[in-house]
C-alpha cells in the first residue's frame, strides 16, 4: 500500500473493537483514505470477525505469543496437556477411551483457568507488554506518512500514550469522521463474503 501523507493509523489489540473499527474503515476507505491498522491478534482473538480487507492490516499476534509469560502458559497448560491426551484418545481399547475422557475434561479446565486465572493476570500487564513490542516495530507503520492514529481500545492506551509524544502526529481515541465528510465516495464496500479463502488468511506479521 502506498504511504501518502493523509494516511490513518488504526491501533486495535481487543477484539471486541472489530466491529466499531470495521465502521470507521468503511466510511474512510469508501472515499480513498488510506489506512492502516496493527493488530494483536494473539490471545482470544479465536472466531474475532475479520477487519476490511481494503485496509493494510498488520499484526504483533505472533510476537505476542511468544512472550515468556504467554508462552509459557500456553505450553504448561493448553498445548502440552493437549496434544499428550490427544495422542492418548488415539490409542485403542481402554487407553484411547480414558484419553478421550480426560481430554474433554481438560477442554473445560482451560477454559475456566484461562477466564479465571490467566486473563485476570495477564489483562493487567497486556498494554504495556503490547506497548513494547510495538515500538520495536515501529518502522513497519511508516510513521512518517500518518496523518492520524486512531486507538481503539484500552490495552492499545499505552501505546498510543507513547505515540503522542511525537511531535507532528495527532493521536487520538475517537473515530471522528469529520476531516473526510468532504471526500466522494469512490470506492463502496466490498462484499466480504466474496472470498472465504482470503478471509481465512492470517493478517501479515511485522
Amino acid at each position: 500500500m502506498t504511504t501518502t501523507p493523509d494516511r490513518v493509523l488504526v491501533v486495535a489489540f481487543r477484539k471486541a473493537a472489530v466491529q466499531r473499527v470495521n465502521s470507521y474503515l468503511d466510511y474512510l476507505l469508501s472515499r480513498g483514505v488510506a489506512v492502516t491498522v496493527l493488530v494483536a491478534d494473539g490471545q482470544g482473538w479465536k472466531q474475532a470477525p475479520r477487519f476490511d480487507p481494503r485496509a493494510e492490516v498488520l499484526s504483533i499476534g505472533d510476537r505476542e505469543n511468544r512472550q515468556p509469560f504467554v508462552w509459557t502458559y500456553t505450553m504448561l497448560v493448553e498445548r502440552g496437556p493437549g496434544g499428550l491426551l490427544r495422542r492418548l484418545g488415539n490409542a485403542p481399547g481402554p487407553v484411547g477411551g480414558a484419553g478421550r475422557r480426560l481430554g474433554r475434561v481438560h477442554v473445560k479446565a482451560v477454559r475456566k483457568i484461562r477466564k479465571w486465572f490467566f486473563w485476570r493476570g495477564y489483562q493487567a500487564v497486556r498494554g504495556h507488554s503490547l506497548r513494547r513490542i510495538a515500538l520495536r516495530r515501529l518502522e513497519a507503520l511508516r510513521l512518517d506518512g500518518v496523518r492520524r492514529v486512531v486507538i481503539a481500545d484500552t490495552a492499545a492506551v499505552p501505546f498510543g500514550w507513547t505515540l503522542a509524544r511525537r511531535p507532528g502526529l495527532d493521536v487520538t481515541r475517537a473515530m471522528d469522521v469529520s476531516a473526510f465528510e468532504a471526500l466522494p465516495v469512490t470506492d463502496p464496500a466490498p462484499d466480504l463474503d466474496r472470498d472465504p479463502a482470503a478471509a481465512e488468511r492470517p493478517y501479515a506479521q511485522v
